[in-house]
């Protein structure tokens, strides 16, 4: 940019810098932080926004420990951490099972005044619903705490919740929670009721995830790709091949296109075990998936 006359600024870089955290190729963060290293070479000193967008892009990626000194660094800065940086790490770290670094540090953000919330929250919810225990009572007791503190629940807390009690294998009681989200006036969504299916198909019960279709058809919901993948598996885990079959031609009768987990269902569960699929005319190529 020298060249053309202009100078870069701290809001140039930090464009740079959001593009290479939002890529979704290999060495993104790499050249992102290399972008950093030269506005301090260049003597411009980055921000809380070029430090929040590394710390989200880090802990996108992964890189929990890049993270943290990202955070570290920042207030090496003399530059405070507001509620976007620890709302970001707080769900890195919980996305990578450091749940108690992650109470740690919401207890760092209480003592420096400022107050957690809703992302802060679902990112602690998400953290026990995450952990070895599957520790669910303390997911919900937080769910519990929101009220008092001026708080609602929205759809993403739900689903986090949702997908902890269908891990845990209490699908039955994740279904209580969807009745619940809707009775304090929230709308579930696909992945509400996808996680909900795969749950049921996962405990083998079919005739309930085929229930709580029917329910998502009801109201409005067409089934999408993901719809369909969890249902396909989880009739082929119950060597229900035939009927996977049925759902697979359904599926395209409906104008969806399979993806790659698509493929890899079919061809994991039904072709490698011998079944020979009857496509009804589809067009429809698995050997070209490798």
């Amino acid at each position: 940019m020298k060249v053309w006359g202009f100078s870069p600024n701290v809001v140039t870089y930090n464009t740079l810098v959001d593009g290479y955290c939002k890529k979704g190729n290999a060495g993104k963060m790499y050249k992102a932080d290399a972008i950093m290293k030269e506005m301090l070479a260049n003597k411009i000193c980055p921000n809380e926004i070029t430090f929040n967008t590394l710390i989200d892009g880090f802990c996108t990626d992964e890189n929990v420990l890049a993270a943290k000194k990202a955070f570290e660094e920042m207030q090496r800065q003399r530059l405070k951490p507001n509620l976007v940086s620890y709302n970001s790490l707080i769900n890195g770290l919980s996305n990578n099972g450091k749940l108690d670094e992650a109470i740690a540090l919401w207890d760092k953000m209480a003592s420096s005044g400022l107050k957690p919330n809703i992302v802060t929250y679902n990112a602690l919810i998400n953290g026990f619903c995450l952990c070895r225990k599957q520790n669910i009572i303390a997911a919900k007791a937080l769910l519990n705490d929101l009220g008092s503190k001026g708080l609602k629940a929205d759809t993403v807390t739900y689903n986090i919740l949702i997908d902890g009690q269908c891990k845990n294998g209490e699908s039955i009681r994740a279904e209580d929670l969807l009745n619940e989200m809707r009775n304090v006036g929230l709308k579930p969504n696909h992945v509400t009721y996808n996680t909900l299916m795969d749950g049921y198909c996962m405990e083998g019960n079919l005739k309930a995830a085929l229930n709580v279709r029917r329910r998502m058809e009801k109201e409005g919901k067409r089934g999408n790709v993901v719809t369909y993948n969890v249902l396909i598996k989880g009739f082929c885990r119950r060597g229900k091949l035939e009927d996977a079959n049925r759902l697979l031609n359904e599926m395209l009768e409906k104008g969806l296109i399979p993806n790659r987990t698509t493929y890899d269902i079919v061809r994991l569960e039904m072709l490698d075990k011998g079944f020979i699929l009857d496509i009804d005319g589809h067009l429809y190529n698995i050997s070209g998936m490798s």
